[in-house]
């Protein structure tokens, strides 16, 4: 798992959940771009992905998160929080670069 700590490591300038999910794809993305995980019979597809596309019918550049995160099978008869289940992508530490401001 990525370790971080919510004081120190998440830079003071994210203050909404629109940048916080900005930042965690970023991050996640920049430590694991290669790593493909299994979503179907015979579909792979990247674990996580961020990126600013430029869409024209309305003339923005949107960012584009994505994520696909193992759930451990204790969930199905646990009664914690679902995010309590997601499991580990990797051990890759958090880049400095996503610290600061």
């Amino acid at each position: 798992m990525t370790a971080f700590n919510p004081a120190t490591d998440i830079p003071s300038q994210i203050d909404t959940l629109e940048k916080l999910a900005a930042w965690l794809g970023s991050a996640l993305f920049t430590i694991n771009p290669t790593l493909v995980v299994i979503e179907g019979a015979g579909y792979t597809e990247r674990a996580c992905q961020a990126n600013n596309f430029w869409v024209a019918a309305d003339a923005k550049t949107r960012m584009i998160v994505r994520f696909s995160l193992e759930v451990s099978p204790d969930q199905a008869s646990g009664s914690n929080k679902n995010w309590t289940y997601i499991q580990p992508l990797s051990n890759t530490a958090l880049p400095a670069s996503f610290k600061a401001n």
